[in-house]
C-alpha cells in the first residue's frame, strides 16, 4: 500500500511530471485535431438538382443583361449587385486566363481548385468546401470575352482561418505562446518551494533556527516531504542548541558556588598567623591565579550565555559617545604602552547614542585589545559616523588571519592557530561575545585581511534616535 501511495499521481511528484505529460499531449493532440479540422482543404463534388439550375439560369440572364446595357461596367459591381438580390455569392472565372473576378470579399474566398477543375464542365455540380457550398459551372459571354459563373453561400471564415491566410506568424506565436505559459506554469509550481526551501536552509546556515516552510510542507509530493523533514530538522536541531547553551550556562553557574569556596579557602591559608614555608606559599599564589583565571572564564561563558539567549544584561541608554568611548580608550593606551606596542586613536565623533553602553564598551575593547595582542607594532582605531550608522574600525599589522578562518574566528571557543592559545590569556570568548554584543545593538561584526597586512576587523551599529 506504501509504495502504491507512493506512485499516486496525486501524492507523487514522478506521478505528477507523468501526469502533466500526458495531458500536454493529449491537449497538443486536441489543438492539432481541431487546427486541422480548421484548415482542412478537402471537398467534395455532387450533382446539381433542377430547381437550383433553373435558378442560377437566371442570374446568368441578369449578368449578361446588365453587361449589355453598361459595356463599361466594373465587373465586380456588376456581380455584387446581381447577387444581392438572391443574397448569392457571385464568382466569375475567365476561360482563357483563368483569373477570377469575386462578387464578395475575398477574405471570405474559396478554394480555387474545384472551379479550376470544373470550369470546361458542361454540366453544373454542387461543391462543398469548408468556406461554404457553390454551384456551376455556367458559361457567360460579357464584353465579347468567355466566362464561367459559380455561385454560392460562402461562410465567413473564422479566427483560424483568418489568421492563417491574413498572419500565420501571429497563429504560430499564439499556440507558442500557450504552450509556454502551461510549461512555465509547471516549472513555477516545482520551482517556488525548492527556492523556498534554498532561502531557508541559507538562513540556518547563517544561525537561525526559527524558519519554518509553510506553503513547502503543504504539498502532497516528494518536495512536500522534503519540506516536513526540513521542518523537523530546524526544530531539533534550535531544541539541542538551546539544550546545549542552558547545559553550558547552568555548568557556569554551579561551578561558581565550589570556586567561591575555593577562593576562600586560599585566602584563609594565606593569612595564617604562622607563616607559610616559601614552596607552599608559591603553590597558594599559584593556586590562586588559577582560581582567578577560572573564575573570569565563567563569567565570560555565562555573559555570553545570556547575550545568545537575548537576556537582557542592562537597559538602553542615551549616552555621549566620547564619554563612552574616552576611558576606554585611555586604557586601552596605557595596555599597548606595556605592550611595547604604538596604539593610533583617532578622533571621536560628536554623536549621542542610543546604546547599551556596557556591552559596546565590552565590544570595541575586546577587539581593541585582540588587535594590541596579536599586531607586531602598532594598531590603528577609527570611529565614523556615518549618518545612519557607527562604525569602528580596529587593524593591526600583526600576521593576519587564514581566510578560512575569517568567520569561525568569531564562534565560541574556536582558536585560530597555535599562537592564539592558553598562552596569550585567551578562550576562544572574546570575539563570540563580541559579535553577540554587536548583534544585541542589531549591528555586525566583519573581518578580513588587509593588503597592507594584519587584521581589520569592522564594527557596524545602526544609529538609533
Amino acid at each position: 500500500m506504501r509504495f502504491l501511495r507512493k506512485l499516486n499521481p496525486i501524492n507523487s511528484l514522478f506521478g505528477k511530471t507523468f501526469l502533466w505529460f500526458w495531458l500536454a499531449a493529449i491537449m497538443l493532440g486536441v489543438v492539432g485535431a481541431w487546427l486541422a479540422k480548421q484548415t482542412h482543404s478537402d471537398y467534395s463534388i455532387r450533382p446539381l438538382n433542377d430547381n437550383n439550375i433553373h435558378r442560377i439560369e437566371k442570374l446568368v440572364t441578369r449578368i449578361e443583361l446588365g453587361a449589355a446595357r453598361f459595356p463599361n461596367a466594373d465587373l465586380i459591381r456588376l456581380l455584387n449587385r446581381t447577387g444581392q438580390r438572391n443574397k448569392d455569392a457571385l464568382l466569375l472565372v475567365a476561360q482563357q486566363s483563368k483569373s477570377f473576378v469575386y462578387g464578395f470579399p475575398k477574405e471570405m474566398m474559396p478554394l480555387k481548385e474545384p472551379f479550376l477543375e470544373l470550369m470546361n464542365e458542361s454540366q453544373p455540380y454542387m461543391i462543398r468546401t469548408t468556406s461554404g457550398n457553390f454551384y456551376g459551372p455556367f458559361k457567360v459571354r460579357i464584353n465579347e470575352l468567355n466566362y464561367v459563373l459559380f455561385a454560392g453561400k460562402p461562410r465567413p471564415p473564422n479566427l483560424i482561418r483568418q489568421l492563417i491566410r491574413t498572419n500565420p506568424v501571429a497563429l504560430t506565436l499564439s499556440v507558442l505562446f500557450v504552450s509556454g505559459s502551461l510549461c512555465a506554469l509547471f516549472v513555477w509550481s516545482l520551482l517556488r518551494p525548492i527556492r523556498q526551501l534554498q532561502k531557508s536552509a541559507r538562513q540556518v546556515a547563517n544561525g537561525d533556527l526559527t524558519q519554518h516552510l509553510a506553503f513547502a510542507s503543504k504539498r502532497g509530493d516528494e518536495i512536500g516531504e522534503l519540506g516536513k523533514d526540513f521542518n523537523s530538522m530546524t526544530k531539533r536541531l534550535s531544541q539541542l542548541i538551546g539544550s546545549q547553551k542552558r547545559l553550558v550556562a547552568d555548568i557556569s553557574h554551579e561551578l561558581r558556588s565550589p570556586l567561591a569556596r575555593l577562593q576562600l579557602a586560599i585566602g584563609i591559608a594565606q593569612n595564617q598567623q604562622e607563616p607559610l614555608p616559601e614552596s607552599i606559599e608559591k603553590q597558594l599564589l599559584r593556586i590562586e591565579k588559577e582560581a582567578q583565571q577560572i573564575d573570569s572564564m565563567i563569567g565570560q561563558v555565562l555573559r555570553l550565555s545570556r547575550l545568545e539567549a537575548d537576556v537582557a544584561v542592562e537597559d538602553r541608554q542615551l549616552v555621549s559617545l566620547e564619554n563612552c568611548l574616552t576611558e576606554l580608550f585611555n586604557d586601552a593606551a596605557f595596555e599597548a604602552q606595556n605592550s611595547g606596542k604604538q596604539l593610533i586613536l583617532g578622533d571621536i565623533p560628536e554623536l549621542t547614542l542610543n546604546c547599551y553602553p556596557n556591552l559596546l564598551k565590552s565590544a570595541v575593547g575586546n577587539v581593541i585589545s585582540n588587535g594590541i595582542k596579536y599586531s607586531s607594532t602598532k594598531v590603528e582605531v577609527s570611529v565614523s559616523n556615518l549618518t545612519t550608522t557607527l562604525q569602528v574600525t580596529v587593524k593591526d599589522d600583526g600576521q593576519g588571519v587564514p581566510d578560512s578562518d575569517l568567520e569561525d574566528m568569531f564562534k565560541p571557543f574556536y582558536r585560530l592557530s597555535a599562537s592564539r592559545n592558553r598562552d596569550t590569556g585567551g578562550i576562544g570568548l572574546g570575539l563570540a561575545i563580541v559579535k553577540q554584543a554587536v548583534k544585541v545593538h542589531g549591528g555586525q561584526v566583519i573581518a578580513v585581511n588587509s593588503p597592507e597586512g594584519g587584521l581589520m576587523v569592522t564594527i557596524t551599529i545602526p544609529i538609533k534616535e
